[in-house]
């Protein structure tokens, strides 16, 4: 029943709703000034270097933003800071195709994710919360009745059940009255445990929307070894499958492990030299909607997302996707 839901030619007509954080991401070249100084200490003269970055970000928000780009105009429902900074990500969202029209002004001032990247690129993150800030915060009055009167294809992630528990109660419950209307239920794990923990009253609300939920999208033992408890990726989707439950793991270069309800595949990545991997995960969410949105087949949909996650990580430019991408889904046949 839920993958002829999910290989629906229907589909094409839902909204694609997002929910969950829209922050400024702040890009710090740690690895890459390292080595400028290093080539200074050697020559003088040398005269390269390398800028800190001030972006859009989050990871619901980069995921709304790619989806803009790949021409699907989604619905964004965030919690905007009172401030430039809100301003500013609100203008940025619309300037890529983003319906910001469902996201709302609150009395907070802005958080900061801080990505440092290593001499490799590859980026540990941390989130700054001034005194003056809070995280996002959802509840009831977040979500307008007109919202359920038809079913989407609705998102949001692990960034949106942090330790303000009643605001990721009212997420779940936004999500199991679309539920109702026979929507498609997406989440992506991202529970980054460096920055939020895993406390119970956490982890509590996890099981309970992994409970609601259609797919489940995650990265490594990292994540689901959390869920689970496993050591073991294999193990750790084996553990968590349902057959009302798909679930996308990925694994960074190896192949992506797909569990569809009944058995798991393989699909394997694209063979890339990495630029970034900064918003790799969140392209590879926004690409697998896309094509999911057209009724293609799960193990179709992941295929079509690793082409264009390694599109991405072999750019140089930020959360770039392929010009042609209407035309490349094509290809991907069901």
């Amino acid at each position: 029943m839920l993958l002829s839901k999910i290989q629906d030619s229907k589909l094409k007509d839902y909204e694609i709703i997002c929910v969950g954080d829209l922050c400024v991401d702040l890009i710090i070249p740690y690895g890459e000034t390292r080595r400028i100084l290093e080539m200074i200490q050697r020559n003088p003269a040398w005269g390269e270097k390398k800028e800190v970055l001030f972006r859009s970000g989050g990871s619901v928000g980069n995921m709304a933003k790619i989806l803009g780009k790949l021409k699907q105009h989604p619905i964004l429902i965030a919690d905007l800071a009172n401030d430039q900074i809100g301003l500013f990500l609100k203008q940025e969202m619309e300037n890529h195709g983003v319906n910001m029209d469902y996201s709302y002004i609150s009395d907070r001032g802005s958080y900061l994710c801080i990505a440092v990247l290593d001499a490799d690129n590859e980026r540990t993150m941390f989130v700054w919360i001034p005194p003056w800030s809070r995280l996002d915060r959802f509840t009831g009055e977040s979500f307008p009745e007109d919202l359920f009167t038809k079913p989407a294809i609705v998102f949001s992630s692990g960034m949106v059940l942090h330790s303000d528990i009643e605001s990721g109660k009212a997420v779940i419950e936004f999500f199991k009255r679309m539920k109702e209307n026979q929507s498609i239920l997406v989440f992506d794990l991202n529970l980054r445990t460096e920055s939020y923990g895993f406390a119970p009253e956490r982890r509590a609300l996890f099981m309970e929307m992994l409970d609601a939920v259609d797919i489940v999208l995650g990265s490594g033992i990292e994540e689901f070894g959390q869920i689970t408890g496993k050591t073991d990726l294999y193990e750790a989707v084996k553990a968590l499958a349902r057959k009302d439950l798909c679930i996308i793991a990925r694994d960074g270069r190896k192949p992506v492990l797909v569990h569809d309800g009944s058995a798991i595949s393989l699909v394997e990545t694209e063979k890339v030299k990495p630029v970034t991997t900064v918003g790799a995960g969140d392209t590879f969410d926004a690409a697998f909607l896309m094509a999911l949105r057209q009724g293609y087949g799960l193990t179709r949909c992941v295929a079509f997302a690793n082409k264009v996650a390694a599109y991405m990580i072999s750019s140089q430019d930020h959360l770039a996707v392929p010009y042609n991408a209407q035309e490349l889904l094509k290809l991907f046949n069901k």
